[in-house]
C-alpha cells in the first residue's frame, strides 16, 4: 500500500505543477507579451505579411483585458511600433507613431501611420487613437 500512496502524491504533485505553469502563462499573455502574425502589406518592407511579432503588452502601463489602462507608466514615442485597436471598426492594427503633440499627456490620443503609405490605412483615414486602444509596443521577429 505504501507505494500506492506514494505514486498518488507524486500524480497531484505534477497535476498542481501544471495547473501553476499554465496559470502563469495565461497571466503572461494577459497582462505582458503576446504572439501575433502580421497580415497585410501596410508596414512593408519592415513588417510583411506573415511575419511573426510580440507585442510587449506592458511597455506603456497596465491594461485590464477588454477594457483600458488601469496605470500608464510610460507613452508610445515618436517611431515606435504599435499594435492598436482601430477606432471605429474594432479591428487590430500594427503601425508605427508618427509624431507626439508637444505637451501631449497621458491620456491624449496618437497619430498612426502605417510604413507603406500608398498600402495604408491608418490615421490619414480614421484619425487620433486613443491611449486605451493601443495594445503595446511591437517587436518584430
Amino acid at each position: 500500500m505504501p507505494k500506492r500512496k506514494a505514486k498518488k502524491a507524486y500524480t497531484i504533485g505534477w497535476l498542481i505543477v501544471f495547473a501553476c505553469v499554465i496559470s502563469v502563462l495565461v497571466l503572461l499573455r494577459t497582462f505582458v507579451i503576446d504572439l501575433a502574425i502580421a497580415s497585410g502589406d501596410s508596414m512593408q518592407p519592415g513588417i510583411e505579411s506573415g511575419d511573426l511579432i510580440i507585442v510587449f503588452k506592458a511597455a506603456y502601463g497596465l491594461r485590464m483585458p477588454g477594457q483600458g489602462y488601469l496605470l500608464i507608466w510610460a507613452r508610445p514615442r515618436p517611431r515606435d511600433i504599435v499594435a492598436a485597436i482601430r477606432p471605429d471598426g474594432g479591428s487590430l492594427l500594427v503601425k508605427r507613431i508618427a509624431f507626439e503633440r508637444p505637451g501631449a499627456g497621458r491620456g491624449d490620443p496618437v497619430f498612426l501611420l502605417g510604413d507603406n503609405l500608398h498600402e495604408s490605412r491608418d490615421s490619414r483615414e480614421f484619425g487620433l487613437v486613443p491611449m486605451n486602444n493601443v495594445l503595446g509596443k511591437v517587436f518584430p521577429l
